[in-house]
Parts: C-alpha cells; structure tokens; sequence
C-alpha cells in the first residue's frame, strides 16, 4: 500500500476552493483521521469525494461509506451522483459511481462490494443504530479498505450511541464534516476541527453568498371561538403557549379553539418576496426562491395562503411532518418541485419558488437558487437555524459577475435583532458581531430601488450558472478549441493553469445566450410576460408601503385591490397584454413610469 504522505497529485475536472486544498493537503499529515469545519455551500460532498479520490489513488482507500445524519441527504446524494457532473466525476473518482443505499440494497450491497460492482454505500445514522444496518456494515468492512465520511457530525455526541457506534467503525480513514460543529454541552464525538474555513472567508473565495440579515417586527393574528382577535409577537406566543416545538405548538392552539387569521401581513412576509422579485429583475434570475419557516403545519398553510393572496405570480406550498404534518410521499412530491434532481450538466430546474416549512428546511436541501429566507418561528441562534441559513448560501453568480446575495429575514424581538446587515455572517460562524460589520437596519420595509429601464431578459439559467471547467458544455468546448487550432494543443486539456478554461467557459456561455435568443423566441416573450408580472407586484408593494406610512396595517386582500386597479388602468391605456415581445414591453414600461409617479409625487387619489 501507497502511504498516505505519498498521496498523488489527481488532476481534479473542478478547481479547488483553498480550503478544500487544505483539506487534501491535510490527508498527508492525518493519516487516519481528518476533522474539518467548512461552511454551509462550500461544498462539502466535493471535499469528501475528493479526499477518497485521492486516498484510492494512492492505493489507500478503495471503498467509501457515508454516514448521512437524514434521510432527505442521503436521497440527495444518491440522486446527484446520477449526473454527468456529479461531484465523483468532477473528483476523478475511478470505478463504479452507483451509490448502494444499504437500508434498500442490504444483503444485494454485500455481493457487489466482494464482486467489485459497487465501491460507494450510505447510510443514515437512524439505521446504522439498528441491529439489520450495523451488521451489514460490519460485513461489509470485513474486507477492503474503507473511508468513513460521517456527514454533520454535530448531531453526536460523545456519550451517545451514535457517536459511539461511528467511532468504533473499522476505517483505514475516517473524516468528520460539519458546518456547524458546536454543541451546547460540548460534547462531540469528534473533537475540534483540525481545519476551519469561516463563512467569511468563503465570502471572499467568492465560494459562498454574501449574506445579510433583515430585522422586521412579526405580529400574528389569532381568532378565538368568540371571534375575538389576539395579536402576539413570535415571543409572546411561545411564551403563552410554553413551548416553540411545531407539535406542541398545533395542540395548544387546537385545545384553545383557535385559528390564525390571514387578514393582515406582516412586513416579514411580503417585504422578503417583493426584494425576490425585484432581484430577479435586476438579474435574469427567474429561478429565485424564498424558504420560510413557520412555527406550526397550520401556520404555514396560513403563511401559503397569504402569499397566494399578495403574489400569485409565485408558486407556493409547504411541508411539514408529524400528527399533523404531510405524508412521506407528499412532502417528498413538494421537495422535488423546490430541489429537484440535477440534469446532465449539473443543474437543477425548480418549479416551486415559495418554500414554506415546518422544520424541513435544512440540511440535505441542496438548492443554490434560495435568496431570501424568512424565520416566521423564533429565530434563535442555534445550529438548526444556522443551517436554515446555509440554504442561501450556496454561491449564484449575477449580472456583471457579481454574486447574488442571500437575504436573511427575521422577527425584531429575536436574538437574530442583534446580527442585522453584514453581522449574520458572524452567526453563521459562531461568533459575537464584530462592530465593523454592523450596519443600520430599521424594523420597517425599506425602499427598493427603482426598477430598471431594461430588465435583464436571458436564458440565464444556462448563461450565469456557476459554470467552470467541469462542465461537460464547457469541456466540449476546450475540445473544440483545440481542433480548431486557436493556439492551444492537446496538453492545454491536462493543464488547469492553461487559459484555454477560462477562454472556453466565455465561449460556451456566449454560444448559449445566442442559441437563447436566436432559437427560443417563445422564451423570451415568456420571461417578459413575468417581467409585467413582477414589476406589477413591486408597484403595488411601493403603494403599500406609502399606505403604511399614514399608519394603516396591510390587508391580505389590499394588494389584490391595488394590482386589480393598476391593470384596470394600463388596459384602458395599452389594451389586452399579449404574446408580443413589443407589447410586452409597452405594459413594463407602464408600470415603470406609475413607479416613477409614485417616487416623485406619492400616492395619487386613483389608488388612495
């Protein structure tokens, strides 16, 4: 066997983050054991799969298991390795890519390891606990030499069982990932990390989305069997109730014969929604999405109702588990719709944009398109919430190549209050707010900038999706590249310093924009009709909050009235919108000038 201090040099399809080269660094002087602290989006899998590429390349690892803290991950994972550029193909992973799920494949898995068919099995920490798992696995680690990955490694504890049980796993190598390795007592499993790599400087990798956070004063409507009305903070409800936990939460409000009143949103909910839609504007993005979390099932129906109301532009729908919760399949069916599997070139083509959730909005929700998330339930400082958090964070590259940032929304009176603006990327690692990075933030929706006069239409799901030279597109292109004789050889493809990568990743997004715009016509009018649609809702969200000003509480069915008079108006002015690029853009226009209306003079007497 190859020592680990010998480790090769593997030409990975994807450029390294540097604190994933420190990781791999890292193998040489751990030989055994490796624990390391990366940030939510930083890439975690790429990083796991990596140190086994380079482990099996050595000769010092040749089969891997991962030990997923859910269900909902381990699906992911199994998913994901399907595409032609699953982060095993972009790690050079040699052999077999099937990923053997040991609670489905049992005593199936066990003849493909000792027949060599399959090298990569996962399980969840629930079913390595249960006699059936724990003896495949030990069959299974009888022969060969096993790399253990234990994924989220803060969920044990030292004296747990399940810290226990993965320690006494006969790896060759054993490594322990998290993103947010603290517990409150202190006691991992695992130790302290020998590598951190903070949300910060994943910020300045350009690896991750900046974040910022947002503080808005919640209220919450609840209507009593008498039909009276009782307003609470998130805080004053917990405390009434005694309890934050979602179950508990249903069964006090079922005893008590209560039900949460849709009549008036809070800033909390619309104002995270309308800064979505004017991103996506500003950035081609139509693929946006918001998650929200609420504090019961029934909450988020009432939440799901709300935004229907305020923005039926936006798909919307919720998941929850538990007495009162969705069906396996059913929250399963909505997950699909929010993340769904990636296609041939990696990416993923979500049809929900409004997530709304009951303590399934965490790990194992692998989606780069969030940019707003909104904690309805109490925002504590807590790893589950850091990890809500981490859902924004995986890097999205916008217009002009500056990043998309990720918003994160909470209640005034939260211990969230205390990390506004810049300051939430030091929750996410665990720190105190640096006074440097403390911005004014006020409790009230602030004002948008004006919408643009040319909002940025494209296909850019393919043109502004962080592409590097791993794709298989971008891959296709180098190739071409060469072919063409332009200067580069065939020793360019080998070499991740030559230019021709970074010529190929302009070449190949340039060539689809123009395939975009030249041979999807229907597209682009599509994208202007949601274009109308958008800046339809941002000029009644500008009405509303004028409305506020004079003190007025938004009605759930104020902004149907407002958009109801604003498209009265524009169709005695322009007519029926249509399928026509020109008319399409006659109708933006229109609203663009009443936003300009709005700004210089206020609100006049036709929409008062």
């Amino acid at each position: 066997m190859q020592p680990s201090s010998n480790l090769p040099k593997v030409p990975f399809r994807q450029e390294p983050w540097d604190g994933q080269r420190k990781v791999f660094d890292a193998l040489n002087e751990q030989p055994s054991y490796l624990n390391v602290q990366l940030p939510t989006g930083y890439g975690k899998t790429y990083t796991a799969v990596g140190c086994y590429s380079l482990k099996q390349h050595a000769g010092a690892a040749n089969r891997l298991l991962i030990v997923f803290p859910s269900d909902a991950q381990l699906r992911q994972f199994e998913k994901d390795s399907k595409s032609d550029s699953s982060d095993l193909k972009l790690a050079c992973v040699e052999g077999p890519h099937r990923v053997l799920d040991l609670r489905f494949y049992g005593a199936n898995a066990i003849r493909d390891h000792r027949s060599n068919t399959a090298q990569i099995f996962a399980i969840t920490i629930q079913a390595l606990l249960q006699a059936r798992g724990s003896d495949n696995v030990h069959t299974l680690m009888q022969t060969g030499r096993w790399m253990v990955v234990v994924d989220e490694y803060h969920h044990y504890g030292f004296e747990k069982a399940w810290g226990r049980t993965v320690r006494a796993l006969p790896a060759s190598f054993l490594l322990a990932m998290s993103a947010t390795p603290t517990r409150p007592n202190d006691d991992s499993a695992f130790g302290d990390p020998h590598i951190r790599v903070s949300y910060r400087d994943a910020v300045r990798e350009g690896a991750v989305k900046p974040l910022v956070g947002h503080a808005y004063h919640y209220l919450i409507d609840a209507l009593t069997p008498d039909g009276t009305i009782r307003t609470y903070t998130t805080q004053e409800l917990v405390d009434e109730a005694g309890t934050d936990t979602a179950d508990a939460l249903e069964r006090w409000r079922i005893e008590r014969k209560m039900r949460w009143s849709p009549k008036y949103v809070s800033p909390l909910v619309w104002t995270p929604l309308e800064r979505l839609i004017a991103t996506r504007m500003t950035s081609g993005h139509m693929n946006l999405q918001a998650l929200v979390g609420a504090m019961c099932v029934s909450h988020a129906e009432l939440v799901c109702e709300q935004v229907r109301a305020l923005f039926p532009e936006l798909s919307v729908d919720w998941v929850g588990t538990g007495p009162h919760g969705r069906s396996d399949a059913e929250n399963d069916e909505v997950l699909g719709r929010f993340c769904p599997r990636k296609d041939e070139n990696g990416r993923r083509s979500p049809t929900l944009d409004v997530l709304v959730h009951v303590g399934m909005g965490g790990e194992g929700l692998d989606t780069r398109y969030v940019a707003e998330v909104v904690h309805l339930n109490r925002a504590n400082r807590n790893n589950s919430n850091t990890q809500e958090n981490g859902r924004a964070a995986r890097y999205l590259e916008g217009k002009d190549g500056v990043a998309i940032t990720g918003n994160i929304n909470f209640d005034a009176t939260s211990e969230y209050a205390a990390f506004v603006g810049e300051a939430i990327m030091d929750a996410m690692d665990g720190q105190p707010p640096s006074p440097t990075s403390l911005s004014p933030d006020p409790p009230e929706p602030r004002q948008f900038e004006p919408m643009p006069e040319h909002p940025d239409i494209g296909i850019y799901d393919m043109k502004l999706e962080h592409i590097d030279s791993g794709d298989p597109g971008v891959r296709r292109m180098a190739a071409v590249l060469v072919k063409v004789n332009v200067g580069f050889t065939q020793q360019d493809l080998d070499n991740p310093a030559s230019p021709i990568h970074e010529y190929a990743i302009r070449e190949y997004r340039a060539m689809r924009q123009r395939e975009a715009e030249e041979h999807d016509p229907k597209a682009l009018i599509l994208q202007w009709r949601s274009m109308v649609d958008h800046a339809l809702s941002l000029v009644t969200g500008r009405v509303i909050r004028l409305m506020i000003r004079n003190g007025q509480r938004p009605e759930r069915s104020l902004a149907g009235d407002i958009k109801k008079r604003l498209n009265t108006r524009k169709k005695g002015a322009l007519g029926e919108i249509t399928n026509d690029l020109e008319v399409c853009r006659h109708h933006y226009q229109w609203l663009r000038n009443i936003e300009q209306d709005l700004i210089a003079h206020g609100l006049p007497t036709w929409l008062s």
